[in-house]
């Protein structure tokens, strides 16, 4: 089964996630950057959904940022979920597969995404 990493502080986006995927993937849910970056590593997941916008130590920019970096874990695609416009050309450039703006995000189309995403890496 497809592993999926939820990195959220939203706890009702992280409800709809898990209704959404919950049958379909192997998901575990990270509420802040830190936990989010040792799970990426310890749960080894083949797709991360990453929110950009939380509070605590490490935002999500930090958390993808370690992601790329760290050898064990940069070849994972990110899709990035954001409230900031002005960050979807950043994000993009710093590795996410891609990014959809929070205010339209529809969960019809990040499966969509996440579907296309595992055919590219059995390929």
């Amino acid at each position: 089964m497809t592993k999926l990493l939820i990195v959220e502080d939203d706890l009702l986006l992280d409800e709809a996630y898990r209704r959404k995927f919950g049958d379909k993937f192997d998901i575990r849910v990270a509420t802040d950057g830190e936990t989010g970056m040792k799970m990426a590593s310890s749960f080894s997941p083949d797709v991360i959904i990453l929110d950009i916008y939380m509070a605590g130590r490490f935002n999500g920019l930090d958390v993808l940022k370690e992601i790329k970096k760290d050898v064990k874990t940069a070849d994972i695609p990110i899709i990035v979920i954001t409230n900031l416009p002005d960050s979807v050309e950043r994000v993009m450039e710093m590795g996410a597969a891609k990014c959809f703006m929070k205010t339209d995000v529809d969960l019809n189309n990040i499966e969509d995404e996440i579907q296309t995403l595992i055919a590219k890496e059995t390929k």
